[in-house]
């Protein structure tokens, strides 16, 4: 009677299965590489069964695989830098609903159906278009518009 062993390539293999597994539920885009590092690694290993060697191709394997992905494919995984909410509305033109006062705090602006209060360094009527120059907690700071 023969007793099975498991061998180096068959742990190496079954890391790198419970990896991508892993990614599947974690889409972190950190296990996967890790995951194809350990198969990569588990050829290796079909040809040796030197843990000391195989943990150096392992290393090797994480460093190419993790180099690689840092570089060619979580660069086109990055969105777009899409301002949202009041940091895409810097540089917008926005209308006067009501009077600008800048020594009152006084005034509105209406961008994309809705009104915001201002902080302005002079006074603006109603119907003026302005810009945005930033915002300010739930305020918009607001300069004259050139159009």
């Amino acid at each position: 009677m023969s007793h099975a062993m498991i061998q180096p390539w068959q742990i190496l293999a079954s890391l790198g299965i419970a990896l991508v597994l892993a990614e599947v539920f974690t889409p972190s885009f950190f296990a996967l590489p890790a995951g194809l590092a350990f198969f990569a690694t588990a050829g290796v290993a079909l040809f040796s069964r030197d843990w000391t060697l195989l943990s150096v191709v392992l290393a090797a394997n994480l460093a190419i695989v993790y180099v690689t992905f840092q570089r060619f494919v979580w660069p086109k995984l990055q969105r777009n830098n899409t301002r949202t909410n009041a940091d895409g509305m810097t540089g917008k033109i926005a209308i006067v609903t009501a009077a600008v006062e800048p020594i009152t705090g006084d005034g509105e602006v209406k961008l994309y159906g809705d009104t915001w209060r201002v902080v302005a360094n002079r006074p603006f009527s109603v119907g003026d278009h302005v810009r945005i120059v930033r915002t300010e907690g739930n305020r918009v700071m607001i300069e004259a518009s050139n159009s």
